[in-house]
């Protein structure tokens, strides 16, 4: 339980404290209706008052005992306590306090009791009946609690739970779990709770038994121990269980050891070490396993083999370059290294297909980035070669945006240094420098114009050449510069119709832009602007390639059209438009939807109902016949009680992409989900992803879960159907448990 249990030192260092304190300051005060006012010393020796009331107080000379009778108060800053009858007992040192014992402490948690007898330097006493309510409403109940020496506190037939115990109708209510225990023992100096004889128990059902159980205390922020295990069934690495270890190293490090147990595949050791070393904080995890040796089909060798992975990060402050060299510096990096293409995928460690390792050392100014950094690239694709895997080393980047100066003018520059090395292909090295100034301006009529111009210049120098990734990528050796210039002017016209309950804007929107036609020569290999694809978020871009390498070469036009509507319940968003191109510049390829002097038609609605429908439609168009080239719904329908999400992808080859320099596939993909929340706390969830090109499942989930104010309780059952060497298609069944404030 997380740290309930430390009843008798509360009263002790708290309630109990304060109680005996105004007793005996009120040894002077002649019998009242109602007490004064006392104070006792805190822990730094300052005065404390205490707000003290009874309807009757009395001391007895002869016997030395203070009687507080009739709706007992006292009050110490936050701290409460109300009781029948209070006695102090001067001779023996004793506080015995009686009757409806309810006192509430400086962190909202509220105490009821019925006898409490505590020595007056409240290091031993005991109490009856014991009921707890903390502040996140969990509840702890005991029949009989003692404090020795001070420091150790035991109770006796304790309960536990922070489930309900009452319904809505005040009714008393089994709690859905809870935990018994003969014995609880509390030691304030070892911090530690420590159960004997406990039983867990479901709907007042018993489901576990240990004659043993220890955790922190709730001053505790973490200690070392078990945590929960993890417990899955999959058709690949059968049943496997988990068992993570967590070591409180101090209180800058720790560590958590999972040893694994899988039926299909042995053992395996996973773990993770954590540091922050106070100028920063760095990670790192792996593991290691030593199964049978699979080939590409999945079947044994009749070897054993080693497999695992290292993953490791960390950033960190570099406070003595900041005054010096100005702005806020610091380094940072992320690595990682797998044994093997599948491993991660299969023991689902992780499903990427590339490790991207990184180093690097940046600096971040009032208005500027700069960064010097080293990467480094695993790929885990089929069609990955490790030999023609790039490494830059380095990259140095830098990039300045001003202040708006006269007239509202802003400035940028960037620069960006690239050494791209590969162990078995081409290598190339780029220096790239670049500035850009960009005007807006608003006119009477309300068209806002915004004038740009840049100017970059980059040089490349090429080597291995015949050695490409790709016949698309490759350039010549050599060394070649080339200078890429730019225009810019945009014209858009907001305009809005305000209606009784309605307000609705349209925007027309041109832009043209003027470049040379001459901006990608051959002999400039393309490295990092492999990726294009024509849509609504780039439609106005200067640029619309990814990278540095390619350039949008030629003078053209953007032009589209934004319409929106709001009203109490309904937004919705529109969005079209295309681009005309005056040269055709055959390296952009007809599949990303900018090739000839039309490009694709482009749009977008974003429509959503008050809590009941969130919908997001893009499609593109071919430029001139206007035949689909891609169309993508994604939507979340229905109450709160029932949300259904559908998803839709469809990519149809036209005749122009089979000459593309990328190979295509078609693509039309149908993505469905839903839940139900049938009960209270009860709901049905599934998924399911399907590849309509070859009517095909890619994946399927399907789940029942139970989740309350203590407890989360789950069935999942996963169907992937991916193929890739020692990956086959996989049935897994999982079963997850939550206790709150447990483990």
């Amino acid at each position: 339980m997380k740290g309930k249990l430390i009843i008798i030192s509360w009263l002790a260092s708290v309630s109990t404290l304060s109680l005996a304190s105004s007793l005996a300051a009120a040894q002077s005060v002649p019998p009242a209706e109602t007490g004064d006012s006392g104070a006792v010393n805190d822990t730094l020796g300052e005065k404390v008052p205490i707000d003290f009331a009874a309807d009757q107080l009395t001391f007895d000379e002869n016997t030395n005992v203070a009687v507080a009778e009739g709706n007992v108060f006292l009050k110490r800053e936050d701290r409460v306590i109300h009781a029948d009858r209070v006695i102090y007992d001067l001779t023996e040192g004793t506080v015995r306090v009686e009757g409806h014992i309810w006192a509430r402490d400086k962190d909202g948690n509220i105490l009821t009791a019925e006898h409490l007898v505590i020595n007056d330097d409240f290091t031993a006493g005991m109490v009856e009946n014991i009921g707890l309510i903390l502040k996140d409403d969990s509840r702890f109940a005991a029949r009989h609690g003692e404090l020795q020496n001070g420091t150790r506190t035991e109770m006796h037939h304790a309960i536990y739970s922070p489930c309900a115990v009452c319904n809505a109708k005040g009714e008393k209510v089994t709690p859905v779990w809870s935990m018994r225990a003969v014995s609880v023992t509390h030691d304030q100096e070892r911090k530690r709770v420590t159960y004997r004889d406990a039983t867990l128990n479901a709907f007042g059902v018993p489901i576990m038994w240990t004659p043993y159980l220890s955790q922190p205390d709730p001053s505790v922020h973490s200690a070392s121990g078990l945590l929960i295990p993890d417990l899955v069934h999959s058709s690949q690495l059968g049943y496997t269980i988990k068992l993570p270890i967590y070591l409180r190293i101090s209180d800058d490090k720790d560590a958590t050891v999972t040893p694994w147990m899988t039926s299909a595949e042995g053992p395996v050791l996973a773990g993770e070490y954590r540091q922050n070393v106070g100028f920063g904080k760095f990670a790192a995890s792996g593991s290691i396993t030593h199964p049978d040796q699979l080939d590409d089909f999945g079947l044994k060798t009749g070897r054993k083999t080693f497999r695992g992975h290292i993953f490791s990060n960390g950033q960190f402050d570099l406070d003595s370059l900041n005054e010096p060299l100005g702005g806020t510096w610091s380094w940072r990096y992320d690595v990682g290294w797998a044994s093997d293409d599948t491993y991660l995928r299969r023991y689902k460690i992780s499903d990427t297909d590339t490790i991207r390792s990184e180093v690097a050392v940046e600096r971040f100014g009032e208005r500027s980035y700069g960064a010097l950094s080293a990467l480094a690239f695993q790929g885990l694709r089929v069609e990955d070669i490790p030999g023609l895997s790039p490494y830059a080393l380095p990259m140095a980047e830098y990039h300045y945006v001003s202040k708006p100066g006269q007239m509202g003018g802003i400035y940028r520059f960037d620069a960006n240094g690239l050494v791209v090395t590969r162990l078995d292909g081409m290598d190339t090295r780029r220096i790239s420098t670049g500035g850009s100034w960009e005007l807006p301006y608003v006119g009477e009529s309300g068209s806002v114009y915004t004038l740009g111009a840049s100017i970059r210049g980059d040089i490349y120098n090429v080597s291995d050449s015949n050695r490409p990734t790709g016949s698309a990528y490759s350039g010549q050796d050599g060394t070649i510069g080339r200078v890429l210039p730019q225009l810019r002017l945009e014209w858009r016209l907001p305009m809005v119709k305000e209606g009784r309950s309605t307000r609705q804007t349209l925007e027309p929107i041109v832009a043209f832009v003027g470049s040379l036609n001459a901006g990608n020569p051959l002999a400039i290999p393309n490295e990092d602007s492999r990726l294009i694809g024509f849509d609504d978020t780039n439609l106005f871009d200067s640029n619309r390639f990814m990278g540095l390498d390619r350039w949008e070469t030629g003078s053209r036009f953007d032009y589209g059209l934004r319409y929106g509507i709001e009203s109490n319940k309904l937004s919705a968003r529109f969005l079209i438009g295309q681009s005309y191109r005056f040269y055709d510049d055959s390296k952009i390829p007809a599949s990303s939807g900018l090739g000839g002097h039309w490009s694709d038609v482009v749009g977008r609605a974003e429509v959503s109902y008050g809590d009941y429908v969130n919908l997001i439609y893009r499609l593109r168009l071919h430029g001139q016949s206007f035949a689909l080239r891609r169309n993508e719904v994604d939507a979340i329908i229905g109450p709160k009680k029932f949300k259904v999400t559908l998803g839709y992808l469809d990519m149809p080859l036209g005749a122009d992409d089979f000459n593309t320099q990328i190979p295509l596939v078609k693509r039309e993909e149908l993505r469905g989900g839903a839940i139900y929340n049938f009960a209270q706390y009860w709901s049905l969830s599934g998924n399911i992803v399907h590849n309509l090109a070859n009517n095909t499942n890619i994946s399927g989930r399907a789940g029942i879960i139970y989740e309350d104010e203590c407890l989360r309780f789950g069935v999942f059952y996963d169907r992937s159907n991916t193929t890739d060497r020692d990956i086959r298609p996989e049935t897994t069944i999982l079963l997850k448990i939550a206790l709150k404030n447990l483990g």
